[in-house]
């Protein structure tokens, strides 16, 4: 598909508050700067809401970049009148007052974690036209931008490479935190083996209250492309002794999970972000070459990809093939699946496995608290993307994102294993949800 065919959506299709909905006050701008850091060296003005250090941090990352910041403006009235480099601290009434009349491409960038508070104070002073950009849409449209806007041979552009190739001893660690939690978690523990971005951290959470031990991850193969070889004999080992055991996975619908799965890239610290293997400052192109590594399925990603394999980026249905039916012997398709009550539980040997689908779990939570030997697991969410830092972007572009009909195609026709889970109620439900952003005409 050629960028010209790309459909263009208009500006009151981006409005974006945290709290998830959607207003028509408050123009989110996180994308758009990422995709055009330069929109910044044209604007009218740029404030910085947030006197504190992320506004210190962020002044001082746009002077590196010669962006020019006209103002702070924070709510505490004691730095009001103060300056930070020389630039003056504004009360919130003053805002009105620092915005071109003329030329209003005013950008207000909100150095908080949560800028619902933002969203707020310009919704109660109707400053509907002034632009947001978030503290994460800053941080990372500097980032994936950092070689045009600061010069590759620049110390702040290096300081950045060196910091993206400190990544992998961070996965080298991971992979190695996993092996010593295998050790160490008694053998009565609970097992969650999922595909990832299926709601696991939530049930953890509640497991956790309950002081059940258990342990969490994404796989059952020895992670070879994170720490190598050298451990792999203690690995499988361990996975021989420990899988005699109570085991939960479950299985998300597979075009809100694979969202999510996109998004993980970008729920660690946004310095990193550049080792993503797609990384580029337009995230529709973006989300395409993560739906082709998808569509080819794991092993070509493996192959291609090496090292910064993500452990979500597969066709989720094919995980249980890959991970339950290989390393357990359980093909979970072998056995009835009850789609309207939600779940299964699948006994072989020594294994007892509770499958269930993530739409299902608040109905099925006391079938769930059975199966771990504990009554009543309390209510936990511990993982919703539009409490994050990145909430805003995201939900703007979950509204825009165009998904290819092949790939729709993929998982919503003639798909057994889609079949095996969900009625086709579900899932003209859950195409409802996405039809304006199925593309038609794929090639």
């Amino acid at each position: 598909m050629e960028q010209s065919d790309r459909k263009v959506y208009p500006r009151a299709h981006r409005n974006a508050c945290p709290s998830g909905g959607w207003t028509s006050s408050n123009n989110v701008w996180d994308l758009e700067i990422c995709k055009n850091i330069f929109l910044l060296k044209e604007a009218s003005g740029i404030i910085l809401y947030g006197a504190a250090e992320k506004g210190k941090e962020i002044v001082k990352s746009l002077q590196d970049a010669k962006i020019k910041v006209e103002a702070f403006c924070d709510m505490d009235m004691k730095k009001w009148g103060e300056t930070i480099d020389n630039i003056k601290i504004i009360s919130p009434f003053d805002l009105k007052n620092n915005i071109n009349k003329t030329n209003n491409t005013t950008y207000i960038i909100a150095c908080i974690l949560n800028p619902q508070e933002l969203c707020d104070l310009l919704e109660y002073m109707e400053l509907n036209t002034m632009r947001i950009i978030t503290y994460w849409g800053i941080k990372t449209a500097l980032q994936i931008n950092a070689e045009i806007i600061y010069g590759i041979d620049s110390k702040y552009y290096s300081h950045m490479q060196i910091e993206n190739r400190l990544r992998k001893n961070q996965y080298i660690n991971l992979g190695l935190d996993i092996a010593r939690n295998l050790i160490t978690t008694p053998d009565s523990a609970i097992w969650l083996i999922q595909p990832g971005k299926t709601a696991s951290t939530s049930l953890a959470a509640r497991l956790k209250r309950k002081d059940i031990p258990i342990i969490s991850m994404h796989y059952l193969e020895y992670p070879d492309h994170i720490i190598g070889e050298q451990y792999r004999e203690v690995w499988e080992k361990i996975i021989q002794k420990k899988s005699a055991a109570k085991i939960i996975t479950m299985v998300r619908e597979p075009l809100n999970r694979d969202y999510s799965a996109f998004w993980q890239a970008f729920t660690e610290d946004v310095r990193h972000i550049m080792w993503m293997p797609i990384l580029g400052n337009d995230f529709q192109m973006m989300y395409e070459k993560f739906i082709d590594f998808i569509l080819k399925g794991s092993t070509y990603t493996k192959k291609i990809l090496g090292d910064s394999m993500p452990y979500t980026w597969n066709d989720e249905f094919e995980w249980f093939d890959e991970q339950i039916k290989k390393h357990l012997g359980i093909d979970v398709y072998q056995y009835p699946f009850d789609r309207e009550k939600g779940y299964t539980i699948i006994k072989k040997e020594n294994v007892e496995l509770f499958l269930y689908k993530v739409e299902k779990m608040e109905e099925i939570m006391d079938k769930i608290s059975e199966f771990a030997g504990v009554p009543n697991l309390p209510a936990v969410n511990a993982n919703v993307a539009k409490q994050k830092w990145y909430g805003l972007a995201y939900a703007q572009f979950r509204k825009e994102v165009l998904l290819p009909e092949r790939y729709v195609k993929h998982y919503y026709e003639e798909n057994s294993k889609m079949d095996y889970f969900y009625t086709g109620e579900e899932k003209s439900s859950f195409l409802k949800e996405w039809k304006n952003n199925i593309e038609n005409g794929d090639k």
